[in-house]
């Protein structure tokens, strides 16, 4: 496991972060890409608005990706915690005040993830391998849904 590693958080750099216009295996090789950077973008109003009528929020997503990185760090801590992934996406609305605060909240949870890989030190359990692993397609998966509510809630 040690030496994918490296890899494995330059992706998930890339996906939460962006890539400061380095080479990209994902998003868009230029600044402003990655999820943190892409929600700064827009306001409160425009992160509470549904594309589709009952359809989820970008300010939905961003909690669902801060609480599910919460999910996974209860792991990390030798815990198995009993999810509820319904409660992950009850924030639909947010104020500015809360919007700010739900952004620095992810990123806050992105630095805590990262610390908590590195300091693992036995990779042996199939089962936690698989969840870290999968922290990237889920990543990948929310960024994607995102950029298209993005496209759609600038240009309205």
């Amino acid at each position: 496991m040690e030496s994918i590693l490296k890899p494995f958080l330059d992706l998930l750099h890339e996906l939460y972060i962006g890539t400061g216009g380095e080479h990209s295996w994902v998003i868009d090789a230029k600044p402003g890409q990655g999820f943190t950077a892409a929600v700064k973008t827009i306001n409160a109003q425009q992160a509470s608005t549904p594309i589709v009528e009952g359809g989820s929020t970008i300010a939905a997503h961003t909690e669902h990706l801060r609480w599910s990185i919460y999910f996974a760090l209860a792991f990390f801590k030798g815990k198995k915690p009993e999810g509820n992934w319904e409660e992950s996406w009850q924030i639909r609305e947010v104020d500015e005040a809360e919007w700010t605060k739900l952004q620095q909240d992810l990123l806050e949870a992105y630095d805590k993830l990262v610390v908590a890989i590195k300091g693992v030190t036995d990779w042996s359990n199939p089962f936690f391998v698989q969840g870290v692993l999968a922290l990237v397609p889920h990543a990948a998966y929310h960024l994607g849904a995102v950029k298209q509510q993005l496209t759609f809630v600038q240009a309205h």
